[in-house]
This record gives structure tokens, sequence and C-alpha cells, in this order.
């Protein structure tokens, strides 16, 4: 059976695309988060938002929590552990609008750490010859607008969990009947 069947026809959890992709990013990823924590200090949600701010020197908050993909609650909590390490300033302005930026220190830390971070992505990469990079390139393209649609169309019954809870949904207390 070859790979594409295995994608197209898969026989078992081992074979399903978000779950083949997920042990990618695990694997992967995991260097990244040792790096990041390990040498910086830094964890991996802050890295993600430092390296998104470095691209664009200051965004709203709402803009930030849309291009990070973290809830406010959780880009609270990493906001202000950059701006408590004087990485981040965090600036409220009229209109109840907060806008995020880097800061010198932000800046230079991103510098040192995304050409390490961009060296493990190319050694990933690097089993790929250019066509077979190129071809996983646009097929991630298609494969985001995809899940994108299917998130706009598909219903899904909620499991009452909220970023990692325990998954239960809580039922009639007692003596509330």
């Amino acid at each position: 059976m070859t790979d594409e069947s295995r994608l197209s026809h898969p026989a078992g959890i081992e074979d399903l695309l978000l779950r083949r992709m997920a042990k990618i990013v695990s694997l992967g990823g995991g260097l990244v988060t040792r790096l990041c924590e390990g040498r910086f200090g830094i964890t991996r949600k802050q890295w993600t938002v430092l390296a998104i701010l470095a691209r664009q020197p200051s965004l709203s908050w709402t803009e930030l929590a849309a291009r990070s993909e973290v809830d406010s609650a959780q880009l609270s909590r990493t906001v202000s552990a950059l701006a408590a390490r004087g990485l981040a300033t965090k600036t409220s302005l009229p209109n109840r609008r907060i806008d995020v930026a880097l800061t010198p220190e932000g800046l230079a830390l991103y510098a040192e750490l995304y050409p390490l971070a961009r060296e493990i992505n190319l050694a990933l990469i690097g089993a790929l010859d250019d066509h077979a990079a190129a071809e996983l390139d646009r097929s991630l393209v298609t494969l985001h607008a995809r899940a994108e649609q299917l998130s706009r169309e598909v219903e899904v019954p909620s499991t009452g969990r909220v970023h990692g809870g325990t998954g239960r949904v809580r039922g009639p207390q007692r003596g509330s009947q």
C-alpha cells in the first residue's frame, strides 16, 4: 500500500492525516520548544507572539489574538510574561484598543532565535527534494483552505471542553433537582 492510498483509505488512526501531521508537529515542534525554553527561557506561545510581532511592529490585541490563534486569557498571560521580561509592551489607546509591540530587547531575542528555529525547519524539510517541497507547500495551502471551509460548514457536537479541559460535562448538582 502506498502513502497516497494510506491517506485516501486510512485503515486506522495511524493513517489519519491529522494524526500524522500532529506527530510531525510534536517531534519537530519539540525541538523548537526545547530551544525556546532551554536556551532562551521563553515558552512556545511566547515565541509565537514574539515572532509575529517581529514581522509587524505593533498589533492590536484582536489582530494579535487572531494571528497567534491564542485565546484572550492565554494571550494576556503570554504578553504579560513577555512584558515582565522587557521583551514587549502593551499600550492602552482610545476606544478600548490595546496595542502590543516588541521592545528592542524583544527584537534582539527574535534576531537570535529565529535563525535557529529556521535551521530546525530547514533540516526537517531537507528530507524532501525541491520539487517535493514545493508540492508539499501547495498541498498545505490547499489543506489549510479546506480546513477553514470545513470549520465553517461542519457542525460537530460540543464536548464541553475548553482548551485542554477534562472533557467532562457536569450534570445536575445534588439537591438541585
